[in-house]
């Protein structure tokens, strides 16, 4: 029972015997909540295995034992269990044969225990003992919600408990599949590829259980943070090592933190005095209705002894317009038991075709776990094993760029297809020898010796075990575990109050006042709040520029889905008929076939909704670049430009060859110096009216280029995908010594802005003299031309200085060069 939270097995006459083997495993699992065993022929017996399991158990929180045989003497079993017992909020012993002495043994217990806040007894009980179970739940409750509003009102901290799975890989090889399984979704053949990028949520209990949906968790982030650290509490004295509650509690002081309105209405009703509450208390076995209700005793027709009077159940009567109140006195209390050390996952399926690889570097984060997806049938095909290692080395170095310290989960689909275990040896070779020995952050398959986990979806293999590692990678990231404090909860609850009305939010303006609002002032404290969001996949914040870092988006999947509208593939994901109907065909051919959109069609795929701010932050992020070589308004997309075969001997002019080999060039790299360098063209001519005659227009392929920076100054660019390499060459010996520091400083830019400044390169630059390609370093040493010649001073005053790169605006960036 390690992934169930709710078992209902009522009426189905398990007796004691069956009771004691529920009762066995109950008392080594940590996840089920919920318990029904009413209406079994459950006697005294049975009650005396519940009540053993009650003593150590720590998750249950309701069991309902109504209509079964307990008598006095299983209820004794039972109230002994709750003097020592801290989970159960419920229990349930109505239409049982208890009278006044076992509901006294109950009522004697309660005075022991601090977490029961709901009991139903006979109707038969006397008044008396009623009336003490009835005061002793009303200052439990009492006690509870003191506790909980203390610790809304402290600055008390606990971990966020969550993290972020991002699945890469080619397209193809069944992420989206993966992710659907891990769900515990059913396998789809019709389903369609990721366009950029799905994002979801599950929640998970412990380390073996399915993934849930955690939407049916009703309530703010803020109060059901502040019952967990109730829970929390009374779990570390009960387990002190407890990884995600052992730091609960260190920092605990008064603060002056602005909650949302309902837990405000929440704190202003404690002013009602003790004995209003008392008055508003009653005994009822209803929960909505809060009365007795008297009926007469008769026998069931099978002889056993049922009273037909309504029994007693002993609860707090509620105010039906208090729906915090409401929510923390029937669920949220209960809930928080439950996920005292529960994991919420914030799932990214990434798209796998490589026109999405350019875009996916804005989202991909330091933290997390990875799962890298692959077909194992194409790396057992000698014909194919080539291009599908190609993809395998690119994310795996992708992950290592921008998470070197994350969990790295290889993962191979189509298990059923490969089928015999010498099939997986080899595989298993294959991967060892194309990793090597460097990527630490492999997370291996110790019980089949593999660094890899094969499943299959359509038949469920190894899903299970999966969803097992997963968490677990999860689970040992200690950043999962990082303190937080409640009033970074509070935080987060107003920024996502806004999610109804806009997408993103301004740093200087809106997150500022939100933050003055819930007493964190510090806009240090404010960043760093957000930067963990962001690493948690709760919203995207880049920070790599001023203008960038005042953007904040508190819906990613809005984000997602309006570059993925763009940045997508042509022939794939894109309807060509819809264009032809509403008169966009010509502009689609020329987005895809020429990586150049125009303003009508940006506006239609958008559907005329915030384009200027998309616009802007593809500029920003160097996905996009303004078009001026034209009389209508175009944008360029180097993403989706296509490949053009060069032969590198035909191009002419000086050779600055930036050498990725002892790292790697990432897919993007190449594309967003495209960007930068039209966008400097056009910076550097925009306001010259006759622009047109004084340089020529650009022309761009995915992996050649030329471009006139001014009348003269004309550079080719050349990615060469297997040497790792992209060579500018410059047609005139005049400019080299600019070129050369402008290109350095747009690498720079890229590597800072997109890269997470883990890209490593060499230059080489070509030797008039040698004839003959030098390092960088010998070329400085020896002044060597036309690099480093006084000849290009009239061309670039700014000679001994490089261009800033780091912590700058595009536009200033771009003034600079």
């Amino acid at each position: 029972m390690t992934s169930i939270i709710m078992i209902i097995l009522s009426t189905n006459d398990i007796g004691n015997g069956g009771v004691k083997s529920i009762a066995d495993a109950l008392k080594g699992n940590t996840s089920l909540t919920s318990l029904n065993l009413s209406t079994n022929e459950i006697g005294n017996g049975g009650a005396k295995s519940l009540a053993d399991a009650l003593k150590v158990n720590t998750t249950l929180a309701s069991l309902n034992l109504k209509e079964n045989q307990i008598g006095n003497e299983g209820a004794t079993f039972l109230a002994n269990a709750l003097k020592v017992n801290t989970s159960l909020a419920s229990l349930n012993l109505r239409y049982t044969q208890i009278s006044d002495e076992g509901a006294k043994s109950l009522a004697d217990a309660l005075e022991a225990n601090t977490s029961l806040t709901e009991l139903s007894v006979p109707a038969n009980v006397h008044s008396g003992i009623i009336g003490k179970i009835k005061a002793r739940i009303l200052s439990t409750r009492r006690t509870q919600k003191r506790k909980f509003l203390e610790a809304l009102k402290s600055d008390e901290k606990a971990p966020l408990n969550r993290s972020r799975l991002m699945f890469v890989g080619q397209g193809k090889a069944g992420k989206s599949a993966t992710v659907r399984s891990l769900l515990g979704k059913g396998f789809n053949p019709d389903w369609d590829s990721t366009i950029g990028a799905d994002i979801s949520e599950r929640m998970t209990s412990s380390a073996t259980s399915k993934w849930r949906n955690p939407d049916d968790l009703k309530g703010d982030f803020t109060s059901r943070f502040a019952a967990r650290l109730m829970v929390a509490h009374s779990n570390t004295r009960n387990r002190p090592n407890a990884k995600a509650t052992a730091q609960v509690g260190k920092t605990k002081e008064k603060t002056n933190l602005v909650l949302p309105s309902h837990i405000n209405k929440m704190l202003n009703e404690e002013a009602i005095n003790d004995s209003t509450k008392t008055t508003n208390a009653t005994v009822s076995n209803d929960p909505e209705s809060a009365r007795i209700r008297n009926v007469q005793h008769n026998e069931s027709s099978s002889g056993r002894i049922r009273p037909s009077l309504k029994n007693t159940s002993v609860q707090v009567k509620q105010e039906p317009n208090d729906e915090i109140v409401r929510e923390f006195e029937e669920k949220l209390f209960l809930d928080a038991k439950r996920d005292v050390n529960s994991l919420t996952l914030s799932l990214w399926d990434f798209g796998g075709q490589q026109v999405f690889y350019a875009m996916h570097h804005i989202f991909l984060t330091q933290s997390g776990v990875y799962i890298l997806l692959f077909d194992m049938r194409e790396l057992l095909e000698p014909t194919k094993r080539e291009e599908a290692s190609k993809y395998l080395l690119f994310w795996l170095r992708s992950v290592k760029l921008h998470a070197p310290k994350a969990s790295l989960i290889l993962t191979g689909t189509f298990l059923a297809d490969v089928g015999e275990r010498e099939n997986l040896r080899t595989v298993d070779i294959i991967l060892r020898e194309l990793i090597k020995a460097t990527f630490s952050q492999i997370v291996p398959n110790i019980d089949e010796s593999f660094i890899y986990f094969p499943i299959d979806n359509k038949e469920g293999l190894g899903i299970d075990k999966l969803r097992g590692i997963v968490e677990e990678s999860a689970r040992n990231d200690d950043g999962v575990f990082e303190n937080v404090s409640i009033r970074w909860m509070a935080f987060l609850d107003k920024i996502y109050s806004e999610r109804d009305k806009v997408s993103y939010l301004t740093l200087s303006r809106d997150i500022r006042d939100i933050g003055l609002e819930v007493g964190i002032s510090n806009s240090i404290e404010q960043e760093a709040a957000l930067a963990l969001f962001h690493e948690r996949g709760l919203l995207i914040h880049l920070t790599s520029t001023a203008i960038l870092k005042d953007i904040v988006v508190i819906n990613p999947q809005w984000l997602v889905d309006a570059l993925g509208k763009i940045i997508c593939d042509g022939n794939l994901h894109i309807d060509k008929d819809e264009f032809k109907r509403v008169g966009l065909e010509e502009d689609r051919k020329r987005t895809f076939e020429k990586g150049l959109a125009s303003r009508d069609f940006l506006e239609y795929v958008w559907k005329g909704s915030q384009v200027d701010f998309f616009l802007d932050l593809m500029q920003r992020t160097m996905l996009l670049s303004k078009w001026i070589f034209s009389k209508n308004e175009l944008y360029l997309i180097p993403s989706l430009l296509e490949d053009y075969l060069v032969e590198k001997e035909t191009i002419k002019g000086r050779r600055c060859v930036i050498d990725f080999s002892n790292n790697f060039l990432p897919i993007g790299v190449f594309q967003r110096l495209l960007c930068l360098c039209v966008a400097h063209s056009v910076r550097g001519n925009e306001n010259e009216s006759d622009h047109n005659e004084l340089i020529m227009e650009p022309s761009l392929h995915k992996n050649y280029a030329t471009i006139e920076f001014e009348p003269g100054f004309k550079v080719h660019l050349l990615q060469d995908e297997e040497a790792q390499t992209i060579t500018i060459f410059v047609r005139n010996d005049e400019f080299a010594g600019k070129c050369l520091r402008i290109v350095q400083a747009m690498l720079r830019k890229v590597n800072h802005d997109v890269m997470g400044s883990g890209l490593n390169w060499e230059i080489y630059l070509d030797d008039v003299v040698a004839d003959e390609l030098r390092s960088l370093r010998e070329a400085q040493e020896e002044n060597a031309s036309p690099w480093f010649s006084c000849r290009e001073n009239k061309h670039n005053v700014k000679t001994s200085v490089t261009p800033a790169a780091e912590n700058i605006d595009l536009a200033g960036f771009l003034d600079s060069l």
